[in-house]
């Protein structure tokens, strides 16, 4: 089964552009057990579904700062209530 984490993107580096989204995107679906990522600047917001047996939400977060992102949980999202098994249609 799969966990949600919805990120609010805070402090002085922001999420400025499509590139900005993309690399985020790119970066993180690179790491192992990350299933989709959503990233969107309109709102700051970064939506990770992922298997928690294989990676930590603090490694996501960890990953976000080394990319220049200070984040923070978000108000909880559609997303975030999703429960997806491997290989389920999403």
């Amino acid at each position: 089964m799969f966990k949600s984490a919805s990120l609010k993107v805070v402090g002085a580096s922001k999420l400025h552009c499509e590139s900005c989204e993309q690399r985020v995107v790119r970066v993180l679906n690179a790491l192992k057990g990350v299933e989709r990522v959503r990233a969107d600047a309109s709102s700051q917001r970064i939506e990770i579904l992922f298997d928690p047996g294989a990676l930590a939400t603090d490694a996501i977060v960890e990953r976000l700062a080394l990319l220049g992102y200070t984040t923070e949980p978000a108000e909880r999202t559609a997303m975030d209530s999703e429960q997806v098994t491997p290989g389920q249609p999403r």
